[in-house]
């Protein structure tokens, strides 16, 4: 009797932290330019359901992991730390979440970070199936973590890597069109310097056209005047002979 109603409790408070969890993922709102806000929410949200004293989310490139976000504060700053050694390296390197009851018990999985000693690291999976990072619980005292609550993890893991991916898409995008831009008003500068000289080019050569045809006018009657004076001039040898 006592072990059913132990069943019962235990299935109402799935139910109830499957209906929180409901609740959470309803409740985040992804728009481009907040992720920050967006990934401390989802930080926050985990530590809420599996009731971990500490959750992260970092990006993890080149051996190093940065925080994007973190249900406690963490002081002002960047926090970056190494990959080597730690619990996080060991999730980026086999690209599978990792529960550990007390790591201070197991050394082989890594280290943990100091007064803390159950952890459960979750990757961050892009779509190309390209592991960017974790989501890291942790907590003061050894603890196991329910199959149900890996896959929770899991669920916003997911939600986490999407915003991410999608963020990093945007901002391409962004520079791709400030590169687009860049050119468009390039190759503006460049066409309208180029009509600008065609246009000087032209003028000149309508300018050079009207010369000659001035110096032509201007040469017909100075060839007629020449003549005649030429004429005028044997005429008058002729009668002075």
């Amino acid at each position: 009797m006592i072990k059913a109603i132990d069943n019962k409790t235990l299935q109402n408070q799935m139910w109830q932290r499957e209906r929180r969890a409901i609740a959470l993922l309803s409740s985040l709102n992804y728009r481009t330019g907040e992720l920050s806000s967006y990934l401390h929410d989802i930080a926050c949200g985990v530590s809420e359901l599996l009731e971990v004293d500490w959750s992260v989310l970092t990006l993890c490139q080149q051996g190093f992991e940065r925080v994007l976000a973190s249900s406690v504060d963490m002081g002002e700053g960047e926090h970056v730390y190494s990959l080597h050694g730690s619990l996080t390296g060991t999730v980026i390197e086999t690209g599978h979440s990792l529960a550990v009851e007390d790591a201070n018990q197991h050394p082989e999985y890594g280290e943990a970070p100091e007064g803390y000693c159950a952890y459960l690291g979750i990757p961050l999976r892009i779509a190309t199936g390209e592991v960017i990072g974790t989501i890291c619980s942790f907590h003061q005292q050894p603890r196991e973590f329910s199959q149900e609550e890996i896959q929770l993890g899991e669920l916003f893991a997911e939600r986490a890597a999407t915003a991410i991916d999608n963020y990093h898409l945007y901002e391409q995008q962004c520079q791709f069109n400030h590169f687009l831009e860049a050119e468009v008003e390039k190759r503006t500068a460049e066409l309208r310097a180029a009509q600008a000289q065609l246009v000087e080019q032209e003028r000149l050569a309508a300018i050079g056209e009207f010369a000659a045809i001035i110096v032509h006018e201007i040469r017909n009657p100075l060839t007629t005047m020449i003549m005649g004076l030429k004429l005028t001039g044997r005429q008058n040898s002729l009668k002075s002979s």
